[in-house]
């Protein structure tokens, strides 16, 4: 159905729901099935023809767009009783779909419901929706996004995870792909399309991990999770930027936005509050000392010790590049909030603050701290 949509949604150069919607959907009617689906047929190809025409309007090379997996998707009719799924197929007749123990314990959950479902033929997920009050955050964490590690924390802890496997797992994968000696593409690309998922499915495992933590230990302590904007930084890793290829194939494989997306649903799920920096507040998040603001020195010696390390000749102190990251990252988050780090004043008898300054209020200190 999706694709006779298309097909003559592209022949009247349409793609708005409700104009495809009245010159498709009298041309479903020979598919014996309940209305909704058609809705949902022409609602997922008007979603593909915008798509393509976004494409042709940014100069982007584009082919005719067709489905080639069954799927059915949809949010009408549904009804999970007795921990089946059962889905309306006709009238008066009903496919049923045994869910698993984890999916009926998840939506079974105070406040949990099913909006949505999808089916294909391997595959069926479920679209949930939950109502979360979000924490009042008492202070915020920040998080350095690295490709062998991600550093999490602010002034008072910082905690590193370690997530070099990935790295390991990518350049496995790499090397697997790069040994196939087979003359036929087709056959190629059906196997590396077979280890590619492996290696994401094992990579989205070990970040799953790395991100419930970071959550589960926000929500505890009551902070607010902040990341960098670093999209865009794939760009560096071109060919042609006179990098090795080995290099820009391990750091095209960085999966910094997986790790942001993990972050981002299950914090949603937790009423954790998630701010995205912009790349002027981050910038010099390690080349500012987050003590006294000083230019910090790379302490690299002749025997190539303290690589990762910088130094603060105004404090005296030598700290880890990422350490310093997190923590300038997790006060320019707070400050996102209205939050002064000082004491405010007005000009008045007695007043025991050293300079004066007439009716100065807490966010204005915030606003003038994130304009220098």
């Amino acid at each position: 159905m999706c694709n006779d949509v298309i097909r003559i949604g592209m022949a009247a150069d349409v793609s708005s729901m409700k104009r495809l919607s009245k010159i498709a959907y009298g041309e479903l009617k020979r598919y014996d099935v309940p209305s909704y689906y058609k809705v949902c047929a022409i609602s997922k190809a008007a979603g593909i023809l915008s798509a393509r025409k976004k494409s042709i309007r940014r100069g982007f090379p584009t082919k005719n767009p067709c489905l080639s997996r069954s799927m059915l998707v949809s949010c009408y009719g549904f009804k999970v009783e007795n921990g089946l799924l059962r889905i309306p197929i006709g009238e008066h007749r009903f496919e049923r779909i045994a869910l698993n123990p984890h999916t009926l314990a998840t939506i079974s959950q105070p406040g949990v419901e099913v909006r949505s479902f999808t089916l294909t033929e391997h595959s069926l997920s479920l679209c949930i929706a939950k109502e979360v009050e979000e924490i009042e955050a008492d202070s915020a964490v920040g998080i350095d996004r690295k490709l062998r590690n991600v550093t999490v924390g602010n002034s008072e802890r910082v905690t590193y995870y370690d997530v070099s496997k990935a790295v390991e797992i990518a350049e496995a994968t790499r090397g697997i792909i790069s040994s196939f000696k087979r003359n036929d593409a087709r056959i190629r690309k059906q196997l590396a399309a077979k280890y590619g998922q492996r290696r994401q499915e094992r990579v989205r495992q070990i970040l799953n991990h790395v991100s419930k933590s970071v959550v589960m230990k926000a929500k505890a302590n009551k902070q607010a999770i902040a990341l960098e904007d670093i999209s865009g930084i794939r760009e560096l890793y071109r060919a042609g930027n006179g990098q090795g290829r080995r290099f820009r194939g391990r750091m095209n494989s960085w999966p910094f936005h997986e790790l942001k997306r993990q972050i981002g649903y299950k914090a949603a799920w937790q009423g954790v509050p998630v701010i995205t920096l912009t790349k002027g507040e981050t910038k010099g998040t390690t080349m500012d000392c987050p003590r006294c603001g000083e230019r910090l020195q790379s302490a690299v010696r002749e025997d190539s010790t303290h690589y990762r390390q910088l130094w603060c000749n105004v404090c005296k102190r030598l700290d880890d590049r990422d350490l310093i990251a997190v923590i300038n990252i997790s006060r320019k988050a707070w400050l996102r909030f209205g939050h002064a780090e000082g004491g405010s004043g007005e000009a008045m008898a007695g007043n025991p603050t050293g300079t004066v300054i007439l009716r100065v209020d807490a966010s204005k200190l915030c606003h003038a701290d994130k304009m220098q």
